[in-house]
């Protein structure tokens, strides 16, 4: 670890840029690597199955599935610059991490919500349709997250004001988001753990929707929150560290949140490969357990 930063150099006469080693550039260049080659396959299936599927289609999903599509191309965007305009690639980095560290956030908290209505508040989860609110909330996500990512490019050129504003704003928006995500998994978490009258075990219904749940709760935990901690003031005053080594671990946290959820969600719709078969043969053994219920319900019937 001492001898890959060594190689990075922290430039004082310019505080926003520092000296890359070969080292760190191959670990910049394989966190864009890996997220386009492992994320944008995943993505293309996950919306070519969301658009020809006959089923209503799962709005906000595919909009996180769109949001992080454009996010795999700024990776690749930034891999041509970091060879190309070295002095160019930290303002893609920057416009990066505040674009997911908004659009992402925000997009998993209204996923959670609209799980949320669908648990606690079953009879009003109509009204989502009615009026339009996931159109609402899918727009919001793009209208928050690439206006102000542009501007915090932009901020440095900017008043001291404006500047601290843009700096600490996507911050703020990623733990308020982060919060709201905690609270709903522990609502939704709590109710699907009540099983229905007469029953020991969840519905299996229920148990796809405990299994999204956790699966969310644990990206929040193990990729947003550090995510937060590591956008605290006192981390991000001094800027030199901050743009040379807090901002790459920062977008590989992202990074991985983008590639993990879309995997988490196709597994649990039984799309992906090796889920095929483990699903089918759930569905099997649900048919003979319910037909067991029937049969037992028939002979005390007799």
């Amino acid at each position: 670890m001492e001898n890959f930063f060594s190689n990075v150099t922290l430039n004082s006469s310019e505080q926003e840029l520092c000296h890359l080693g070969l080292e760190y550039v191959v670990v910049l260049s394989l966190i864009d690597i890996i997220t386009f080659l492992v994320g944008q396959p995943v993505i293309a299936k996950l919306l070519l199955l969301a658009f020809t599927s006959k089923k209503t289609t799962d709005i906000l999903n595919c909009n996180l599935a769109l949001f992080h599509n454009l996010q795999y191309l700024i990776c690749i965007l930034h891999l041509i610059a970091l060879f190309l305009l070295p002095h160019s690639h930290l303002q893609i980095q920057m416009f990066l991490l505040v674009y997911v560290e908004i659009g992402g956030s925000m997009s998993l908290s209204f996923i959670c919500l609209e799980r949320y209505a669908a648990v606690i508040h079953p009879t009003s989860y109509p009204l989502l349709k009615k009026y339009r609110c996931r159109e609402v909330c899918a727009a919001t996500v793009w209208l928050f997250s690439v206006p102000i990512a542009l501007v915090s490019v932009m901020a440095p050129i900017a008043p001291t004001n404006t500047l601290n504003f843009f700096t600490q704003f996507p911050c703020y928006v990623m733990v308020s988001m982060t919060a709201m995500m905690v609270w709903c998994s522990y609502s939704i978490v709590k109710t699907l753990k009540k099983s229905g009258p007469g029953r020991d075990e969840l519905h299996p219904a229920k148990k796809r929707a405990f299994k999204i749940v956790c699966a969310t709760s644990n990206i929040t935990l193990f990729c947003y929150i550090p995510v937060s901690l590591l956008q605290r003031p006192n981390v991000v005053a001094n800027i030199q560290v901050y743009n040379c080594i807090i901002l790459p671990v920062c977008i590989s946290l992202l990074s991985a949140a983008s590639v993990v959820h879309p995997l988490i969600y196709l597994s649990t719709q039984g799309k992906l490969a090796p889920c095929l078969k483990k699903r089918e043969r759930e569905r099997e053994r649900e048919r003979e357990r319910e037909q067991k219920i029937w049969s037992n319900y028939l002979n005390g019937c007799v």
